[in-house]
């Protein structure tokens, strides 16, 4: 599903990538950890992820990913 999502709201490479752990229910600071980036830099995709779906928190990220 975080594919299709992907695909279908333009996110880049990275993004997606982050997405799929956002969707499986992981902090920004274990991301930055497992990807060896900065938390800074995991929050701006993060924030750049919710402005491209259209969300505002965790909560709906998930619930749209629930949906497919």
């Amino acid at each position: 599903r975080c594919h299709q999502l992907s695909e279908q709201y333009v996110l880049s490479p990275r993004e997606a990538e982050i997405l799929g752990y956002l969707a499986r229910g992981f902090s920004p600071t274990y991301i930055a950890k497992e990807l060896v980036l900065s938390v800074s830099t995991v929050r701006t995709h993060v924030r750049n992820i919710y402005r491209k779906l259209g969300i505002g928190k965790r909560e709906e990220l998930i619930h749209l990913v629930d949906e497919g």
